[in-house]
Parts: C-alpha cells; sequence; structure tokens
C-alpha cells in the first residue's frame, strides 16, 4: 500500500504529465510536418498536371494549325502556273508561322514544268531560297535525308517526319508533309512545312514556367525533339539511367498521360516529369518540376523539423525523469538527468546549425524575382517599357548581355570580381549609343575600383558581339547578424552609362546551357574562394532610385538594372575551432572550478575566493582577446551570432564568480547548503547550452 501510494504522489504525477505533454507535442509535430509534406505534393502534382496539359495543348494547336494550314495550301499551290508565282507564294508562307523554318514544294520528276526535280525551298534563317535537287536527289528511297518525301509519296497520306538532318538547311528538322494530287488522284509532289528543333526548343521553353522547370519533347521511338540543351537532342528517352527502371520506362512509353519521377541529368535535381500524348503528331510532351520549383521554395518545413527537435527532446527528459524519479532523485539520477538535458540541448543546436547550413535563403526573398526563363524576362521587360513609354512615349531597346565570373574574393563588405561581359549589342545603335556598361557600387576604397578591357567585336546579321574582360572591387551589403554560419549575396550590378539612350541590359538566357540557380550559371565551376561556398547564381532586373538628372534634360527617377547574383555560405570550419572551440574549453575550467568547489573548508582542495577571482580573470581576458580579434576582422555594425555566446560566457563567469565569493566568505544560503553546492554543479551546462539554444532560435528560426 505504501508502495502503490508512493507511485502516484504528486512529483510522479506532475512527471507522468509532463511526458505525456511531451509524447503529445512530439506526435504533434511529426504529424504536422508529416501532413505538410503530403499536402505540399499533392498541390505540387496538380499544379503540374495543369501546366503540362496546358503545354500539351498550347503545342497541339500550333502543330494542328501548321498540319490544317498545309492541306490548306497545297491545294493553292496546284492552282499555281508560273514558277516566279511559286516562288514569290512559297516566301509568303513560310513567314507565316514563328515555328516553321521554311516551305518546301517538291514535284515528281516531270511534273513542274517539264522539269526533272524541282524543289524550291525557302530558308527563313538565309532569307532565301535553297534547291533541294541541286544538294540531293529527293526521291531516292535509298536515302535517310530523303524520307520526308519519300515517305509522304509511298504512303499516299499527310504524316509528320521523323528527325533528320536536313543537308539543304544544315540543321536537324521534323516536317509535315502533305501529298499534291491531280484531279484524278496520281501525286505530283509534296508540300513540306519545316520545323527547326532548335525552334521547337524555344517554343517548348516559353511554355515552361518555374526556376528549375524545363520542357523536353520526344517521338514515339523516344528520341528527344526538343530540350533546353541541345546535347540532349536525339538521344532516347526509353534508356535504363538517372534511377529510371522498366516500370518507369513502360510508363513513358506505352501511356497517353501520367507522371513519374527520377532524377534529371539537366538540373540534377530529383524531380517530376509530367508528361502528355499530343495529339496532332502522337510525340508525348514533357514539363520537369522539383517540387519547390512548383510551389515556390517554402521554410515552413525547416522550421517544422526544428519543433519536431523540440519535441523529441522534451521527450526524452520527461521519460527518463519519470523513470529515475519514482522513488525520487538520488545524486547519480541527478547527474544523469543533468546529463541528457544538456546533450538534448546541444543536440537541437547542432540541429538548427545543420539545417542553416543546407538551406539556401535567397529561395525566399520574394522582394525579387530570379530570372531563370523567357516568361519571367518578357514579363518584366514589358513592365518597364509600358512605364517608360507612359512617361516619355518611348520604348527600351533591349541588349542581351551576360557575364562569367573567373574568381572573386571576399573582404568585409567588399568583392574584388574578375570575369568577362559580352553583349548582342544591335547595329542600329552602335552609332548614336556605342556598346560600353558600368558598375553603380565600384568601391571607393580602391584607386583603381574598375580595370575593363575590350577583347573583341564579332558581326552577325543584327548584333555585334562585343566582349570585355574586366576586374573590379564592388561594396556589398553583407549581413554578420548568423556569423559565423551567415549566407551573403554578392551582386554585381551593371548599367549603360547614358540613361537617355534608354539602352535596357538584360539577361542574355540563351547563352547558358543551364538557367537553375543551384547549377551556378555564369560562374567557373573550378572557382575557390578560401572563406566561402558559392551554392548558387542568377540575374535579376530590379529598379534602381537616382534622383539625379545626371545632367539630362529629365528627371530619372528610376533605371532598371541587371544584377548578377552570386549566394555564398561561409565556411564555418575556421571560425569555429576559432571561436566556439575555446569558448568550450573556458566553459570546461570553469565547471571544474565550480565541481571542486564546497561549502566546508576542508573539502575545498585549497580554493580560495581569490583563487576564484583570478582563475575568472584570466578566463575572461582570454575570452575577451579572441572577441577583439574577431570583431575588429569582421568590421560588422551589428551584434554577430558568435558574440552572443561570448556575451553569455561574460555572465556566466561574473554570475559564478560572484556566487562561489559568496559561499566562501560564509552566506548562508539554502541553495550552497543543499547537498553541498549541487544544485549550481548540477544546472552549470543544462542552463549554459539553454542559454545558447534560446538565442540560436531566436537568429535562426
Amino acid at each position: 500500500m505504501r508502495r502503490q501510494s508512493s507511485l502516484f504522489n504528486g512529483r510522479n504525477v506532475a512527471l507522468l504529465v509532463l511526458a505525456l505533454g511531451a509524447a503529445a507535442l512530439t506526435a504533434y509535430t511529426i504529424l504536422d510536418l508529416r501532413e505538410y509534406r503530403e499536402s505540399r505534393q499533392e498541390r505540387s502534382l496538380e499544379v503540374g498536371r495543369h501546366a503540362g496539359v496546358r503545354v500539351a495543348e498550347a503545342l497541339d494547336e500550333t502543330l494542328v494549325e501548321v498540319s490544317e494550314r498545309a492541306t490548306e495550301y497545297m491545294n493553292e499551290v496546284r492552282r499555281i502556273g508560273s514558277e516566279g508565282e511559286l516562288l514569290e507564294s512559297i516566301r509568303k508562307e513560310s513567314n507565316r508561322f514563328p515555328l516553321v523554318m521554311g516551305v518546301t514544294v517538291a514535284f515528281e520528276p516531270g511534273a513542274f514544268g517539264g522539269k526533272d526535280l524541282y524543289s524550291p525551298f525557302f530558308n527563313k534563317e538565309l532569307e532565301d531560297f535553297q534547291f533541294i535537287e541541286e544538294t540531293y536527289d529527293y526521291t531516292s528511297p535509298d536515302l535517310d535525308s530523303a524520307k520526308w518525301y519519300r515517305g509522304v509519296v509511298d504512303s499516299g497520306k499527310a504524316m509528320w517526319s521523323e528527325p533528320y538532318f536536313a543537308k539543304a538547311a544544315q540543321t536537324m528538322l521534323v516536317d509535315y508533309g502533305v501529298p499534291m494530287r491531280e484531279a484524278d488522284g496520281t501525286i505530283i509532289g509534296v508540300v513540306d512545312y519545316a520545323i527547326s528543333l532548335s525552334d521547337f526548343t524555344r517554343i517548348v521553353d516559353e511554355l515552361s514556367v518555374g526556376e528549375a522547370g524545363y520542357g523536353f519533347t520526344y517521338d514515339q521511338t523516344g528520341a528527344i525533339l526538343s530540350h533546353p540543351n541541345p546535347v540532349y537532342l536525339l538521344q532516347n528517352v526509353f534508356q535504363l539511367r538517372d534511377g529510371k527502371d522498366e516500370a518507369i520506362l513502360e510508363t513513358l512509353r506505352e501511356d497517353d498521360e501520367g507522371i513519374v519521377a527520377y532524377n534529371s541529368t539537366y538540373t540534377y535535381k530529383y524531380s517530376w516529369f509530367f508528361f502528355r500524348k499530343l495529339k496532332s503528331t502522337g510525340w508525348k510532351s514533357v514539363l520537369v518540376f522539383a517540387e519547390d520549383d512548383l510551389l515556390g521554395a517554402s521554410d515552413e518545413g525547416r522550421q517544422k523539423l526544428i519543433r519536431i527537435g523540440i519535441g523529441i527532446g522534451l521527450l526524452l527528459i520527461a521519460l527518463l525523469a519519470l523513470i529515475q524519479g519514482v522513488d525520487g532523485f538520488n545524486r547519480r539520477e541527478l547527474w544523469r538527468l543533468a546529463a541528457l538535458t544538456s546533450l538534448v540541448l546541444l543536440g537541437n543546436v547542432i540541429l538548427v546549425w545543420y539545417l542553416n547550413l543546407t538551406t539556401d535563403f535567397s529561395q525566399f526573398d520574394h522582394e525579387v524575382e530570379r530570372i531563370v526563363n523567357k516568361t519571367i524576362l518578357d514579363k518584366y521587360v514589358e513592365q518597364n517599357d509600358a512605364e517608360l513609354h507612359k512617361l516619355v512615349n518611348e520604348h527600351y531597346t533591349k541588349v542581351p548581355t551576360g557575364m562569367f565570373i573567373e574568381s572573386f574574393e571576399l573582404s568585409s563588405f567588399e568583392a574584388s570580381i574578375i570575369g568577362k561581359l559580352w553583349m548582342k549589342y544591335p547595329k542600329s545603335l552602335y552609332e548614336t549609343a556605342p556598346p560600353g556598361f558600368y558598375f553603380p557600387d565600384v568601391s571607393a576604397r580602391e584607386a583603381r575600383g574598375l580595370i575593363s578591357e575590350k577583347l573583341s567585336e564579332v558581326e552577325y546579321d543584327e548584333y555585334v558581339l562585343v566582349t570585355w574582360r574586366f576586374r573590379v572591387t564592388s561594396e556589398q551589403d553583407f549581413s554578420y547578424r548568423q556569423f559565423p554560419f551567415e549566407q551573403n549575396d554578392v551582386a554585381l550590378r551593371v548599367l549603360y552609362p547614358d540613361f537617355s539612350k534608354n539602352v535596357l541590359l538584360v539577361p542574355d538566357l540563351g547563352s547558358y546551357d543551364i538557367l537553375d540557380p543551384s547549377v551556378r550559371p555564369g560562374l567557373n565551376p573550378d572557382v575557390s574562394v578560401p572563406s566561402s561556398e558559392t551554392i548558387a547564381s542568377f540575374f535579376t532586373l530590379s529598379n534602381t532610385s537616382f534622383k539625379s538628372t545626371f545632367g539630362n534634360s529629365r528627371l530619372v527617377k528610376s533605371y532598371p538594372t541587371l544584377t548578377f547574383h552570386m549566394v555564398v555560405k561561409r565556411i564555418y570550419l575556421n571560425p569555429f575551432i576559432a571561436n566556439i572551440i575555446p569558448i568550450l574549453i573556458v566553459a570546461l575550467m570553469m565547471f571544474v572550478v565550480l565541481y571542486v568547489s564546497s561549502n566546508e573548508d576542508d573539502a575545498r582542495s585549497g580554493l580560495t575566493t581569490m583563487n576564484v577571482v583570478q582563475s575568472s580573470a584570466g578566463f575572461l581576458f582570454i575570452l575577451l582577446l579572441a572577441h577583439v580579434n574577431e570583431r575588429t576582422r569582421i568590421e560588422t555594425p551589428e551584434i554577430a551570432y558568435i558574440e552572443l555566446f561570448y556575451f553569455s560566457m561574460y555572465l556566466y563567469i561574473t554570475v559564478q564568480t560572484l556566487a562561489l565569493a559568496a559561499m566562501f566568505s560564509g552566506v548562508d544560503w539554502k541553495l550552497f547548503r543543499w547537498n553541498d553546492n549541487l544544485a549550481l554543479k548540477l544546472i552549470f551546462w543544462p542552463l549554459l547550452l539553454a542559454i545558447w539554444f534560446a538565442f540560436t532560435l531566436a537568429r535562426f528560426y
């Protein structure tokens, strides 16, 4: 009876309630995270499905329009009698569709004006005619390059060709061919609409959305017809690689629409592949997204994991307290409880550090949008162009501009950068507004803040490719509040020097194979910065307010500025060793001093008040010296995260010194008398780690 009553005393009931509460909290946080992930995945799949349907329908609409028009045009061609009229008609028809590279009208031998072979093809890229019969015999059944013609003639029906290399156009094409017939049904030739795989890729890319999202198409054999990276063209989707198994290949091959998931070798992310069959061609369009790309990046998952860590820690402490406290706590059990509490707090601090180190917080900055595809770029350009037209009835001239950063170094609030910058400069601007650039954030502390050298000028049909090499020291708005686990954005802003010319520098997206920020486009893959690791790079367009006319006739209130960003995380090992390790050693020595202290004179091992004061002064001196050195090195006006450890130790050293001095001087507090100062010894590590965990949460949660 006495044993039973002791089990249900007030202390044990309280411990039981605490354990049940901790268990309920842990279960709730785990279920909350699970529900969050399932909900996010479900919404991601729904968004992806809708996007896949939208892209497939848009492609179908375009391809059906081409096929229907091809039939109409074939009937028009049959009524044309002269060569001049035919050529002019082909020229006009070739410019009807942006997707179509050119139109070919190919005749059977002797079917047009008695000519042996006659097949004029208007190439829009060259703005000229090419006569295919001069390159090869398009009626030959033995040539792969003639299948676009032979396939239609032999089958007697309109059809899409398999992709092939066109000798005349010197590019990869797919064709839609329609047979031309006499009134008696005899085939006299083929009307063919040629689509360049690169142009088809452009159309698919314009319909795709998201940062890591991209689209591609493949035909019935699995050959890739369009892809953002030309290297993938004509590779086969139906291959056992990238984590694809037989079930995935079967789904991609047989199903008209569906979803599969595997690692994308293009974005290096585990991704969802949403595919749908095109009714017009039998090809399949595919949209590829990572989960965060569909719904936007969210920091909720990281925060929920922190809450789970807190819940599990409370549950472990409560369970140990419940198990060991049934019959009351003895000295050994109290030390076990203190040790477990300390380990739980330390584990939670390390968990927060780990989550911070593995998270790219630039994804959560919704004030600026990363320009990673043409859709986002066009939105910004149209918005700024409309504002300029409203103000001064003028329009911007876009100049595609690219950067490649070869190397860079960081100091407290500056970045020294070496790289190349190029512009695809319109010929129409070259005389009135010569090519040039400037960086508005050049450091005033450097005698030569910017050094640039023009490397080359290469003339193309519509623009001049101008390339510079530059070295610049640029001021940066870095933050050290989370040092040494901080993340910063190295931003390099670039503008055209003369605002009155309305020259708008925009990212030259076509010059980068991959625009996913995590792949670090525009950055030398071998770049090495001793203090930091670059985790992402991307372009943005944002308005910069100058509040100055710069001598021009109208006030330039703001100007769209092209910015290249490099997101860097500090390599924490050096500052961690230089700061955290000394702090931990000082804390350990303080605990030793506290542990050997006693309320009884003969049990103090020679420890006196003066000894305590001297040791504390030594501890303070060590920490102050390290603190001042670190403060001098980072030169920040903010209180850095690492400094909070120093401040907590200053407080701890002061309080412990006063407490021990009071105890040695004979102050008769119950706290000192209980088990020979055991309370202070037990709470030393749990309290210190609780303080560290509290300000870690305050800075990183």
